[in-house]
């Protein structure tokens, strides 16, 4: 770097900062393994909601299909920007106009990749939950629940009234 451009962005000088970054210590051995433990965990986690994706029929489709959408979106972004520099200004306003809709377009397309994920995800744990309270219902002693009483409209109306 020269000293032109270090005075220009108000940087410190590169052997300054090169000294700063040789003098920090480094790591123990026991918190690089702890470092090491943690981005495993967060790996078997991603592969398992990764494998969980790959048994749901018509994701793939989606992603795609939106991949697709915002590709043509951006590309039809980059025409229009093009042609508004070409034209009137009175004219370039409305072109940007679309311009930026296009952009929408494909925020729009990649937002929808991932909110059918957060949605997949979020069917998959309510459906855990169920398995495990049926198990869990399933798994007691049918002798030591309690039968279930069925009430009509009106009595149910006479024990609120009451209560």
């Amino acid at each position: 770097m020269t000293k032109k451009l270090e005075e220009e962005f108000n940087l410190p000088p590169l052997n300054e900062v090169l000294k700063e970054s040789t003098d920090a210590p480094e790591p123990t051995i026991e918190e690089t393994t702890t470092e090491i433990q943690i981005v495993n965990d967060a790996l078997s986690v991603t592969e398992k909601i990764n494998d969980a994706f790959k048994q749901i029929k018509g994701l793939d489709d989606h992603e795609t299909e939106m991949d697709d959408v915002a590709l043509k979106a951006i590309d039809s972004y980059e025409q229009l920007m093009q042609l508004g520099m070409n034209v009137s200004d009175m004219a370039a306003g409305k072109v940007f106009a679309e311009a930026s809709n296009m952009l929408k377009i494909a925020l729009e397309a990649k937002d929808s990749k991932t909110r059918a994920k957060l949605q997949q995800i979020d069917l998959m744990i309510k459906k855990a939950r169920l398995d495990k309270t049926k198990n869990h219902n399933e798994s007691d002693d049918p002798s030591t629940l309690s039968p279930t009483k069925i009430y009509d409209r009106n009595e149910l109306l006479r024990i609120i009234k009451e209560g």
